[in-house]
């Protein structure tokens, strides 16, 4: 499932549509991609408006409209966001597709898990300004940090680090990143911490997040073999610190990496 950088990433796909108008809104509306706005709402509402901007939120991306019109895009698990030539035929999962000047902007998703919604409103729709503090806003520090982990002492850290009302934009992969760069196991409960792992934890929380959205957003470019991720995908695959096979559990319901040697 897409995750912070790789949100960013799809998103920037249409900015080279901003300025454009939507001559054309091509839907499949009985997909599950409309399960919570009627495709022919969306079709009726942004056919003549011009984008005007983008933005991110964790694993959210939302698109302006002029006259107040805002379209919300979730990935889920196989989204991705992309630009097919005005000339070019639609395909199967082309569940959305904005005809602009510079082509079609599509939304195409195979599993259908991913989102769209519409929100109409002068300024940033509400449901948007609710959102959880972002990781790497100014507001996300040490202190804000340390009362995510006192209010959540009895969650396991693995399955806290993917909760998206708390880090938004934090799934599997960089979780399991985070806690490897910070050295502690994943199965470990928030309470059991001490004040230079709970500093470390921070540090890397911070640091996986900036790095991801500086090799990943940009162009879709793996983080380097230094990290974890690069060793993670496949069975027999080497911790990068230590040399020594890594591990697969479950842990939380989800499937995790880690290092026994190098996360004590």
């Amino acid at each position: 499932m897409p995750e912070l950088a790789e949100v960013a990433y799809y998103c920037s796909r249409w900015n080279s549509g901003i300025g454009s108008r939507v001559t054309a809104v091509e839907t499949h509306g009985q997909t599950r991609c409309f399960r919570d706005v009627d495709a022919d709402c969306v079709r009726t509402d942004l056919t003549g408006k011009r984008l005007i901007g983008s933005r991110t939120h964790g694993k959210r991306m939302l698109f302006e409209f002029s006259e107040g019109s805002w379209l919300g895009v979730h990935l889920g698990m196989t989204g991705r966001l992309l630009v097919r030539e005005a000339s070019e035929a639609l395909e199967k999962h082309d569940h959305l597709a904005l005809k602009t000047g510079v082509g079609w902007l599509v939304f195409n998703d195979p599993r259908q898990f991913g989102k769209i919604e519409l929100f109409e409103s002068d300024g940033l729709p509400a449901e948007w300004q609710a959102l959880p503090t972002e990781i790497l806003s100014k507001k996300f520090d040490y202190e804000y940090f340390g009362k995510i982990l006192e209010r959540r002492s009895r969650s396991v850290l693995k399955s806290l680090l993917l909760v998206q009302g708390l880090f938004p934009g934090v799934g599997n992969w960089m979780a399991d990143e985070i806690l490897w760069r910070a050295r502690i196991r994943p199965d470990r409960r928030a309470s059991l911490l001490d004040e230079k792992e709970r500093k470390a934890l921070f540090d890397s929380l911070r640091f996986v997040c900036r790095g991801a959205m500086k090799y990943v957003a940009p162009d879709y470019t793996d983080p380097p073999k230094t990290w974890l991720f690069r060793h993670r995908w496949k069975a027999g695959g080497i911790c990068p610190k230590t040399g020594t096979i890594l591990e697969r559990d479950e842990v939380g319901g989800r499937t995790t990496c880690w290092s026994s040697a190098w996360q004590r």
